[in-house]
């Protein structure tokens, strides 16, 4: 595929990255490197995905008694999966110069970045936080309370108490939120491990990447959405692989368009 590097003159600095113009294909290659890394490096690939899927797991059993938070909750997780990644991105760094992967390296380099990484988790809490609170508030404004009773939740997912307002509204949030932080998370926790960037910087660099290669990203994006659907329909056991696969994939996202 061909690449060619987008100096963006609107930023300065020598922390500041350029940005390489790929083909809209690209993410396929991208999804075919995560798939050649996590074979170099199953068992320490599907231990990343087991904990991710027990995370899954966890977040759906801690809402049985909260129905109306369980799309929240689960929405939010995926939200944080960026950073959840983090050590598959590390993994995926020493993958590049070393046969082998370490864990404690992985642990070490996240709390040697520690400071900038926090501050980007933050940004992501805080969005995630909000979606939570918005899908409590559409939920009351729906029943008129803010613990509707599993009866009224069971009606929303059986269609009988479907309201088309309230569920575009859900809709149209999570997407503004979600596409937020696709946005501004798409290399953004790669680059604060690898060059260990500020969290504005990265933001700003993720920004750059999507604005000079939306078309790709948009298939990027497409990727994400169907391998996490297919993770979330076989009740979180497909996590187990399709997290490892994403997070490396990522990576290589990363690696292919920042100079």
């Amino acid at each position: 595929m061909g690449t060619h590097v987008i100096h963006d003159h609107q930023s300065h600095g020598s922390d500041v990255p350029s940005i390489r113009k790929v083909d809209i294909t690209e993410p396929l290659d991208w999804i075919r490197g995560g798939a050649r890394t996590l074979a170099r490096h199953p068992a320490h690939s599907l231990l990343y995905g087991s904990i991710f899927a027990l995370a899954c797991w966890l977040t759906a059993l801690l809402t049985w008694s909260l129905p109306w938070f369980t799309v929240a909750f689960l929405t939010g997780l995926m939200l944080m999966g960026p950073f959840l990644a983090a050590g598959l991105y590390v993994a995926a760094r020493q993958s590049e110069v070393e046969a082998s992967v370490s864990i404690g390296q992985s642990v070490a380099l996240i709390w040697e970045r520690r400071t900038n990484l926090s501050l980007f988790v933050l940004f992501l809490g805080l969005i995630a936080a909000a979606w939570v609170r918005l899908s409590a508030l559409l939920f009351a404004i729906k029943f008129s309370a803010f613990t509707p009773s599993i009866q009224s939740y069971q009606s929303v997912l059986g269609g009988t108490g479907f309201d088309p307002v309230v569920s575009g509204f859900f809709v149209g949030i999570g997407f503004i939120l979600a596409a937020t932080v696709f946005v501004t998370s798409a290399v953004a926790i790669p680059l604060i491990l690898d060059r260990d960037a500020g969290p504005i910087t990265a933001i700003q660099a993720s920004v750059r990447t999507f604005n000079q290669n939306w078309p790709a990203m948009l298939l990027w994006a497409a990727i994400i959405v169907a391998l996490s659907g297919i993770g979330i329909l076989t009740f979180f056991l497909g996590m187990v692989v399709i997290f490892p696969l994403l997070g490396y994939a990522t990576w290589e996202s990363y690696k292919r368009m920042l100079a």
